[in-house]
């Protein structure tokens, strides 16, 4: 799987006996928590910035874990952006991040603080996204040293998801759902999603949102625990495709045997019909995952059911179905709802999801129309339009237009 989910510093140095370094910084100015970027995202100068202030506070308090996990995280960051901002224009590859100094943090820290959590948390993060850094493998360890560090809650849930030890991966998701820490939007979203799907079915999923969401709903609502979430992106681990295939009670796939993305695109096609075939159980996709990258030569198999596709090799009137789900299955009362994360834990792009339901309702939106059901329609265009509506402090005005239209057209 591939390595993953300013103000000016004066410094004034003052010699005395002992040779004493006093740091000022704007006196009083306190480092800034640094939340994940999906969440709360910076640019590379505020990273940069805040990794300098995370560093002092580390020589100063040595001993302060989330001091250590900031640092490195806005220095990450830092790199992140910057090299973003400088592949304006052309796609950035994964090869073209230098995280090196990441290593750097991580060795300062195994060495003087060898049994630490952040030791053992770090080594697991550098060993990600840092070519060639090797260490063992502690961040168990660390999550059952410090199980409540709410912040980290999705690390610790995307080491568990591969891993045998599902006990504690539901666990953490239990705590993170009580915790309030995860947008209700996405939850209630893939409530929905999960609610429409058949028995013992397959959902396909893939990012961060999607895979957190659906678990929360089946562990930490628990509901629809009957239905196997598959992660794409999870599918390159050789211990997770062994999990999911001794879970669907199928043969374990074979490996990719080249890693171009073209044949990687191949061999994930192979995976997903495999799993439709040899499971025998329904197979569906999240209407969040664009299957056109993968460049699915099935799509003429994929049928709209609302927020799902479901893969089938026979037509059927899928129209009856995704009718069906709005009308009594999915709970769009939560869409008129304030939400109830909190401010601090709110995702930038928390509203923004809810647009897949204009793409994913727009066929049953005209089926009413064309059929006279005034009553149906009215409803319908009524919550495509609100939800457009309910992004505008984060959706530019010429994308909810195009939505508009859309609804409209």
């Amino acid at each position: 799987m591939k390595k993953y989910l300013i103000p000016i510093i004066l410094t004034v140095a003052i010699i005395a006996a002992g040779a004493v370094i006093l740091t000022l910084t704007n006196r009083g100015e306190k480092p800034v928590p640094i939340e994940s970027f999906i969440k709360e995202r910076h640019t590379a100068d505020w990273y940069a910035h805040q990794a300098e202030i995370w560093e002092q506070q580390v020589n100063r308090k040595p001993n302060d874990d989330d001091a250590w996990i900031d640092w490195f995280v806005a220095t990450r960051y830092k790199i992140m952006f910057e090299t973003q901002e400088s592949h304006k224009g052309r796609g950035v590859q994964e090869e073209d991040f230098d995280y090196s100094p990441l290593k750097d943090i991580a060795a300062r820290l195994a060495d003087e603080r060898p049994d630490s959590f952040a030791r053992y948390y770090l080594d697991y993060m550098c060993s990600r996204m840092v070519n060639g850094y090797e260490c063992e493998d502690n961040m168990e360890k660390a999550i059952t040293m410090c199980p409540d560090k709410e912040k980290l809650y999705s690390n610790y849930v995307a080491y568990l998801i591969p891993k045998e030890n599902d006990d504690l991966m539901k666990t953490i998701v239990r705590k993170w759902y009580k915790s309030g820490r995860f947008p209700d939007t996405f939850i209630s979203f893939f409530f929905n999603s999960l609610a429409g799907i058949e028995p013992d079915g397959i959902l396909i999923v893939n990012g961060d949102v999607p895979v957190y969401a659906t678990l929360m709903v089946q562990h930490g609502m628990n509901k629809f625990k009957d239905c196997t979430m598959v992660c794409v992106s999870f599918l390159y681990i050789p211990e997770y495709r062994k999990k999911i295939c001794r879970q669907l009670g199928i043969e374990e796939f074979d490996e990719p045997q080249v890693h171009n993305s073209q044949e990687l695109r191949k061999w994930e096609q192979y995976v997903f019909t495999t799993l439709a075939e040899k499971s025998g159980r329904p197979v569906y996709f999240t209407s969040t995952m664009d299957v056109s990258q993968y460049g699915l030569d099935f799509t003429g198999n994929l049928y709209s059911e609302g927020l799902v596709y479901k893969y089938s090799t026979n037509k059927y009137d899928n129209l009856s179905v995704k009718r069906r789900n709005f009308e009594e299955v999915y709970d769009t009362d939560y869409l008129y709802k304030k939400t109830k994360t909190k401010n601090k834990d709110r995702y930038q792009a928390e509203d923004a999801v809810n647009l897949n339901y204009i793409p994913c309702f727009k066929s049953l939106l005209t089926y009413y129309k064309e059929t006279g059901n005034q009553k149906q329609e009215t409803k319908l265009h009524s919550l495509l339009t609100h939800i457009v509506d309910n992004c505008s402090d984060n959706t530019d005005a010429s994308i909810r237009k195009m939505y508009y239209d859309e609804i409209d057209r």
